[in-house]
């Protein structure tokens, strides 16, 4: 428990590191293009905009001031300050000094309180502000010169307060301390990171899903791994005892073998006397080393094969061990299946799969073949079949009968028992059922129910009953129906080659996709099944 919530505060930490990588990065970059925007917008339009004649503009305004001051038209100065504002401001007041200092002098008219000020200005910026005199304007026409109202007197000044950044550093300062601010260039700069903090989301989304499935991927790939090891370690164990079960059968059998001799021997003496009774012993004591040296070779070279296959075994480990990570794969499918398939009954069910395994279509992986299946999960008994084959389009469960002679039945081969006949009569034995008959159809029932619950592509189930060369099985016939066979070792392949192209033909038709053999293993054994 506690390394598994390292390991998620880990994921956690690294994601967190990459979200702050990717939103610096937009940030940085989000920056930029808003220096750019803001030196396009101070610098080529408002500044060229506002300076292109800086000295008419000043006089033109000063007359209307002027002139609308003298008329106490309040409206109309407040419209020439507010249409005259951008990269300066404007603010008069009442000084009629001509002093550069007028401490006592009050604000009567400032750009509109809807003009876009940087900062609203001080006394502070007034006093050493720069400022132009106001007075008033001569009459138009027959309008009458008020009492004490001479023209020219100085009626207040005009003070131009520079309303323009000092920098793209301080405007941004400015921007983040009020970032809803809609002064100049910084209406632009919310939308620009508020684009690229999107955008960096999103791209941080994608990496961490995309990192999400990589952990995913190596988790299984580490989870099939350990089965593997598994499956090896006890593999080797099986070999290891076999191994030792077959030395001491071996030496069991030669002291038997001795004690034999020295007992017929010690016969022999007694009765040295009588010629038959010691040409009887003597050909006795020949059969006895002939047996003796037959089963000698025969446990010579099934240790001789049980040696050199955990010899192969271990060379599949440690070239699996020892490969690269590109080759781990390669390396860790012919280890699965050299544990998988090499755990046979006896040696009819070894040379059932040494045949299917020399076929074209297993070396190309169209077919795959699993031993002692279990088609009975989760119920209160067993069913393991000997094997079963199967493609993309179907499943065939084998059922390996080592019978010889002729195979016969008292009645019908459906309903009752089978039977061996050569030099004795046999009855052939089936765990479920009166016969292979019933057997096969009892585990073909089983796997259809397994594929019910989990597959979810349609397959046709058969079922193909193997005896041994030296078998007849004419009066059986090859048919028990038509997803049954029956057949010996040497037509095997043909008729297997024969049932998958039926398949495949009746599966085209449906226009179905159909899985590879490795996904419909994983679909048996209850894995996830790869895409």
């Amino acid at each position: 428990m506690k390394s598994v919530l390292t390991s998620r505060y880990r994921v956690l930490g690294l994601a967190s590191i990459r979200l702050g990588i990717i939103l610096l990065v937009s940030l940085w970059v989000a920056t930029y293009l808003n220096y750019d925007t803001y030196k396009d917008f101070y610098g080529k339009k408002l500044f060229r905009l506002h300076t292109s004649d800086l000295k008419s503009l000043a006089d033109q305004m000063t007359i209307k001031l002027n002139f609308f001051l003298s008329q106490g038209n309040s409206s109309a100065v407040q419209d020439v300050l507010d249409a005259s504002f951008g990269l300066f401001g404007f603010v008069i007041t009442d000084c009629a000094s001509t002093q550069r200092s007028c401490p006592e002098q009050k604000v009567l008219h400032v750009s509109g309180p809807e003009s876009a000020w940087m900062r609203t200005p001080t006394a502070d910026d007034l006093n050493g502000g720069s400022f132009t005199l106001l007075q008033r304007s001569l009459p138009v026409g027959n309008e009458p010169v008020l009492p004490g109202a001479p023209p020219g007197q100085i009626i207040g000044r005009l003070y131009v307060i520079k309303n323009i950044p000092s920098g793209f550093f301080s405007d941004y300062l400015i921007w983040l301390r009020h970032p809803l601010s809609d002064s100049g260039a910084r209406r632009f700069y919310l939308r620009t990171n508020m684009a690229f903090t999107a955008g960096a989301m999103i791209i941080w989304t994608v990496a961490e899903f995309y990192f999400m499935v990589r952990r995913r991927q190596k988790r299984i790939l580490a989870r099939r791994q350990e089965e593997l090891r598994a499956s090896v370690d006890s593999y080797l164990r099986q070999l290891t005892e076999k191994d030792l079960q077959i030395t001491r059968l071996n030496d069991q059998s030669r002291r038997q073998h001795e004690a034999s001799v020295a007992m017929i021997r010690s016969l022999e003496q007694k009765i040295r006397n009588e010629e038959e009774y010691r040409e009887l012993a003597e050909q006795i004591i020949a059969e006895l080393e002939v047996a003796q040296g037959e089963q000698s070779l025969s446990y010579a070279a099934e240790l001789e094969r049980t040696r050199d296959e955990i010899r192969q075994l271990q060379e599949k480990v440690e070239q699996f061990e020892s490969s690269s990570s590109s080759g781990k794969e390669s390396s860790y499918r012919v280890l699965e299946e050299a544990v998988r398939t090499r755990q046979f009954s006896n040696l009819f069910e070894q040379s059932i799969y040494e045949k299917i395994a020399a076929s074209r279509q297993f070396q190309k992986g169209e077919w795959r073949l699993l031993g002692n299946f279990d088609v009975a999960p989760g119920r209160n008994y067993r069913q393991f079949t000997d094997f079963i084959l199967l493609s993309g389009d179907a499943l065939v469960i084998l059922e390996a009968k080592y019978y010889v002679g002729s195979i016969e039945s008292p009645g019908d081969f459906l309903n009752d028992i089978w039977l061996s006949v050569s030099s004795q009569r046999k009855k052939i034995d089936c765990l479920w059922g009166e016969n292979p008959y019933h057997q096969i159809n009892e585990y073909s029932m089983s796997l259809m129910k397994i594929l019910k619950q989990r597959s979810p592509w349609n397959f046709q189930i058969f079922a193909v009953i193997v005896f041994p060369d030296e078998a007849d099985i004419s009066k059986v016939g090859e048919h028990l129906g038509k997803f049954y066979r029956v057949t010996t070792l040497g037509r095997l392949l043909p008729l297997l080659d024969g049932i998958f192209s039926e398949a495949h033909r009746f599966q085209a038709g449906k226009g179905q996709r159909r899985p590879r053999p490795e996904q419909v293993e994983e679909m048996l054994r209850g894995r996830k099944i790869s895409a």
